[in-house]
């Protein structure tokens, strides 16, 4: 994983609408999650299930279609929000109240929903990974070999104005409340 890449979009035309842009954005993090897992894998680390609790993801079937499908795995959806549940089920695996995180979980917050991959779309989102995982390590080995000592600049330049950017704005949202 790059820390220097920036988002990049491809495959826009002139037809291109706002929600092929949100789409685009649902399948671009599902993507990145997979190259963070399939990276995971290669040490050791098997996940073989994604819980989103809390948030967007929560209220989003579409999204956690996508993910089940890019991650060819189950993705769960917890029936509430559930962001202090990990230090809840630690707790409880220490008092010896549960013998296994899975077992804790399916007590405490059991799963509302559930998103498997479906075979046909997640054929169509390897092929689409396949593309991603060339252009997403090609574009970062052309940008670090080309632009490798102005490519820290242009990262500081950009932050420091979308954080002057966010500032203007939430500074011009409080006054006029």
């Amino acid at each position: 994983v790059n820390p220097n890449l920036r988002g990049i979009t491809f495959g826009w035309n002139l037809q291109s609408t706002a929600a092929d842009e949100l789409f685009a954005a649902i399948e671009g993090t599902a993507f990145h999650t997979r190259v963070i897992l399939d990276r995971l894998a290669r040490h050791g680390v098997i996940i073989k299930r994604v819980i989103n609790a809390g948030g967007i993801p929560q209220k989003n079937d579409v999204l956690n279609r996508v993910y089940a499908n890019v991650l060819g795995r189950p993705v769960l959806v917890p029936s509430k929000s559930v962001v202090s549940l990990g230090s809840a089920i630690f707790a409880f695996l220490a008092a010896g109240t549960f013998r296994t995180v899975e077992e804790a979980q399916e007590k405490i917050c059991p799963p509302h929903k559930a998103f498997k991959p479906d075979g046909s779309e997640q054929r169509i989102y390897e092929q689409l990974y396949d593309l991603y995982s060339k252009i997403y390590f090609d574009f970062g080995q052309a940008m670090e070999s080309r632009f490798g000592d102005v490519l820290p600049k242009l990262i500081d330049i950009s932050t420091s104005q979308t954080g002057a950017f966010a500032e203007q704005h939430s500074t011009e949202r409080d006054a006029s409340k």
